[in-house]
């Protein structure tokens, strides 16, 4: 028992530090799935009118409790100037939850852009602005602590002698990004940077004024192209830094049509391989399928990190959703309107 005991209080821990490392913000293995959470500039990007996505991430599989991770994301063009000009709003909220729900998170976050082209030459540049708001619970009522310890067992009614725990801490901060986009008929490019929580935001479950969530930012990329009527060929990156810590994740999916028609028929029907790497942690292979407006993705992370739990390999699984509603007289072009993400 007390075994247990410490192995709970050290996983609060660990999740606290986890949490300040990555700042409540995902994780996810299908990154651009969660673009919002990446760059707010990101915000309606594409050609779709509109679009909601969702990912569930399952960690730790294998190990114990696994921590469950669930988004859900919608953003659309507010006000279209022109084709190329447009306010665009989006957003996304976030749920964790480790521990069997001893360990819960809510993570909001509000956008809005612009996107402003150039020239005519597919040259553009978006901005974005955002708002963020994280409320993190712990159910102390739920663990077991030596103070409790009686000749009958643990004993959660009595006093758990820790009297500067708080179950609760909440944060509001901002996000801001900036991004290069290129569009072109059957190709597109992207390329930002954007910084989350700048104003300063203090966060322990001790009622400790001292620690503080440090800003988080990000530099991204993507590719895009249409290499004929019926293959599409897809690059991202992105590289995260916090409190001298970085995390990079990249990799590449084909998108084989395989009906009868091309890129350009109303009847859709693609599927999406591909395979990424999070850098010196895991190698990803990713599998999805386009019907329509409609997809989704499984990924699963094969680890390759040196830090292993004993004999038992942890497993982490995604899956992710998307749908997008497309204007009724746009002329969609291949090479983004078919990108896996």
């Amino acid at each position: 028992m007390k075994f247990w005991n410490k192995f709970f209080i050290s996983l609060v821990g660990v999740l606290l530090y986890a949490s300040a490392l990555y700042a409540q913000d995902p994780n996810f293995s299908q990154f651009i799935a969660s673009p919002m959470s990446i760059n707010p500039a990101l915000t309606s990007d594409g050609e779709s009118a509109w679009r909601a996505m969702s990912n569930i991430r399952t960690q730790w599989v294998g190990i114990g409790s696994s921590y469950i991770t669930q988004s859900l994301s919608i953003d659309g063009k507010l006000k279209k100037i022109d084709d190329d000009n447009y306010l665009g709003i989006g957003g996304m909220v976030i749920a964790e939850k480790a521990m069997d729900g001893i360990y819960k998170s809510t993570y909001f976050n509000l956008n809005t852009s612009y996107h402003l082209a150039l020239d005519n030459k597919g040259n553009g540049l978006a901005v974005g602005l955002g708002y963020i708001n994280n409320n993190t619970r712990i159910d102390f009522s739920q663990l077991s602590f030596d103070q409790q310890l009686s000749n009958i067992g643990f004993d959660r009614a009595l006093p758990a002698g820790e009297p500067s725990l708080s179950n609760a801490t909440s944060f509001s901060s901002a996000c801001a990004g900036i991004m290069y986009t290129y569009d072109a008929a059957n190709s597109f490019f992207n390329m930002g940077i954007a910084g989350y929580r700048f104003v300063k935001s203090n966060r322990s479950i001790l009622d400790d004024k001292t620690q503080y969530i440090s800003p988080r930012y990000d530099i991204h990329a993507d590719f895009g192209t249409a290499i004929n009527d019926n293959v599409n060929l897809n690059f991202s990156v992105v590289h995260m830094i916090q409190n001298g810590t970085s995390n990079t994740a990249f990799g590449s999916s084909l998108g084989l049509v395989h009906n009868a028609n091309d890129f350009y028929s109303d009847q859709l029907r693609m599927v999406n391989v591909g395979l990424f790497y999070k850098l010196g942690d895991a190698i990803i292979p990713y599998v999805g399928y386009s019907y329509n407006d409609f997809q989704f993705g499984f990924s699963y992370d094969v680890n390759v990190s040196s830090v292993k739990s004993g004999s038992i390999t942890a497993k982490s699984f995604e899956l992710s959703f998307m749908y997008r509603s497309f204007y009724s007289n746009n002329n969609l072009k291949p090479g983004r309107y078919h990108s896996p993400f």
